[in-house]
């Protein structure tokens, strides 16, 4: 994720030249808020990076990340959002959020046994942060840390029409990518995990679709993941939902790049299945409902209760509170 990037360098976001707005916060009450127009160094104690890769028109799930002037991950305050529309003449308050925070361990899985620790990442996230246009966002990270609120901290970013990937609500592509069957039964050519889980590559999602039950996919490299979160998100959330949900639902594991090519040259092929749901990151898990439609997606960090939280949803055939847009702007 990029943040870890930013983060390394020391950048912060300081306004060098701001925006200066006035808009309607709710209750009656109007405050001023700036963003910024220009990053450069210095200027805070703490860093904002929105990690969600790709925010597109209706629905989304937010991630932010913190992290200190050591470059150290924040991972004990208590964060809220506010978010403006940045697209028109005069900035429009659009929307509030509160957030969860999901931690996790980082690991890397090395081909031919165990794991390698590699630190520890958390972010802040908020569910069903709604959009209405493609453009230019602003959004207000309040920070409490240690009881105390700290000053505001302003970040602009993009919205765009639509999504690369799927978005909730598209239909699920139809991928027919490599099983066991297809590989003499060699889990190596096709699962980079240890141990290797071939319970979660006999089926394609083409003939998973048919079957009429949801289906929980993911798009990850446990020993090839850049970011370190690809074997957190297949112990910590896909395992223990298949444990749970075997019977009711299909779990469905895709190496996101061709691990021969991977092994021998280093390179980063990408497989069919992964360009045809036009991915632009690892790792990715996909709720996929009985009608064939994404109804939950989740990229980077998550926590086992947010993917199941959907499931859940699918499964009994009911609405997940959570695809409610979130608090919207005051009726003027």
């Amino acid at each position: 994720m990029s943040r870890r990037w930013i983060s390394a360098v020391g950048f912060a976001v300081l306004a060098v030249a701001t925006t200066l707005i006035s808009a309607s916060c709710g209750g009656g009450t109007s405050n001023a808020v700036s963003f910024p127009t220009v990053l450069t160094l210095g200027g805070r104690n703490i860093y904002p990076n929105v990690e969600t890769t790709s925010l597109g028109v209706g629905s989304n799930r937010f991630l932010v990340g913190l992290t200190d002037n050591d470059s150290n991950i924040i991972s004990d305050a208590r964060v809220s959002l506010r978010f403006y529309d940045l697209t028109g003449p005069k900035p429009v308050f659009s929307s509030s959020a509160t957030t969860e925070l999901v931690k996790i361990n980082l690991t890397l899985e090395v081909p031919g046994g165990g794991k390698k620790a590699a630190g520890n990442d958390a972010v802040y996230v908020a569910h069903s942060v709604d959009f209405s246009k493609p453009g230019q966002w602003g959004v207000q990270i309040d920070v409490t840390r240690g009881g105390k609120m700290m000053k505001p901290i302003p970040y602009t970013f993009d919205v765009l029409a639509r999504t690369p990937e799927p978005a909730i609500g598209d239909p699920a592509p139809a991928s027919v990518q490599e099983v066991l069957a297809n590989v003499g039964g060699d889990d190596a050519q096709i699962d980079s995990s240890d141990p290797p889980r071939p319970q979660m590559h006999d089926i394609t999602v083409a003939d998973a679709l048919k079957t009429g039950k949801p289906i929980v996919l993911a798009f990850a490299t446990p020993a090839f993941c850049t970011t370190r979160t690809c074997g957190p998100m297949m112990e910590n959330v896909m395992d223990p939902l298949y444990a749970k949900y075997r019977d009711r639902a299909i779990f469905i594991h895709i190496e996101p790049y061709d691990l021969k090519t991977l092994q021998d040259t280093g390179q980063q092929n990408p497989v069919p299945a992964f360009r045809q749901w036009n991915l632009q990151s690892e790792p990715w898990v996909f709720v996929i409902g009985k009608d064939g439609k994404i109804a939950g997606k989740f990229e980077g960090i998550a926590s086992e209760s947010e993917v199941e939280a959907v499931l859940q949803h699918t499964l009994n055939g009911t609405a997940d509170p959570r695809s409610i847009p979130s608090t919207p702007a005051p009726s003027p």
